[in-house]
């Protein structure tokens, strides 16, 4: 289970990060540029963060199958 501290971490930058967007899009910037950068952004994230896509990881035998 993850710490209070940084679930609270965690609101607060998904709020600056939302915050950020609303902005770049009142400033004119394309919402098409803006989801790109967004989504190279949050796999950045998952990476640093060490979190995974939500289907089940594979295990050694479905990869053997497929070969």
């Amino acid at each position: 289970m993850r710490s209070p501290s940084r679930n609270k971490l965690d609101l607060i930058v998904f709020i600056a990060v939302l915050g950020v967007g609303v902005l770049l899009l009142s400033l004119g910037v394309s919402a098409n540029s803006l989801a790109t950068v967004s989504v190279a952004l949050s796999g950045l994230y998952g990476a640093w963060t060490g979190t995974r896509p939500t289907g089940a990881p594979r295990s050694r035998d479905q990869d053997q199958e497929r070969r």
